[in-house]
């Protein structure tokens, strides 16, 4: 009598742990994909700008002793997004936008070479703006409402940043990109959301 009933037994808790095996591995393998599923997925913009704000093109001054150098250069921080909108237009616009915003964030220490305000840039006088760029300057409005006062604090952070160095620190290729480091840490600082993802510079002179 006492080895059936052992056996039962041993049954019955072999059947448990199967059971509890088996709804832990369906249910996490479950939790698992609707993660991945609602995982957000950063909008690609093929080598384009995204999201960004441009800063105010301004002049600093550097440390150092003797003759005062200045640097004029202005900033474009760009954010990484996952919204539909964004998502759209990427697929549909920004490749047809070679003259709009998305193509004027080009590194440049040439004289001149300044890309125009996020809110500044248009059609030409007297022409209707395409339906690509009227969608572009919706969202960059949207966006630029969503950060927010963040512009000022970015403003004040990158004038902290700059102003403690030196021509010398940011002569090279390799000074800017350090620079460049340097803000985008300071900026992932101040604003947590939306992330961060790269900072140029359209305009860098010094004198």
């Amino acid at each position: 009598m006492k080895r059936p009933i052992l056996l039962a037994v041993a049954g019955v808790v072999v059947g448990v742990a199967v059971a509890f095996a088996v709804f832990v591995f369906v249910l996490g393998g479950n939790k698992t994909a609707a993660q991945a599923a609602a995982a957000p997925t950063p909008v690609a913009f093929g080598g384009k700008l995204g999201p960004h704000i441009t800063l105010q093109d301004r002049v600093f001054n550097l440390q150092g002793t003797g003759t005062p150098v200045y640097l004029k250069v202005q900033t474009v921080i760009e954010f990484e997004t996952s919204e539909a909108a964004w998502g759209k237009f990427a697929k549909t616009c920004a490749a047809v936008l070679p003259a709009g915003r998305l193509s004027q964030a080009l590194v440049s220490s040439k004289p001149g070479a300044v890309a125009a305000d996020d809110r500044a840039v248009g059609p030409a006088e007297g022409a209707a703006a395409s339906p690509c760029a009227t969608e572009e300057a919706k969202l960059l409005e949207d966006f630029a409402q969503h950060i927010g006062t963040g512009r000022q604090l970015m403003e004040d952070a990158i004038t902290t940043i700059i102003s403690r160095h030196t021509a010398t620190d940011i002569a090279s290729p390799q000074g800017k990109e350090a620079l460049k480091a340097e803000i985008k840490e300071a900026v992932e600082k101040l604003i947590k959301e939306p992330k961060v993802t790269r900072v140029l510079f359209t305009n860098f002179i010094t004198q």
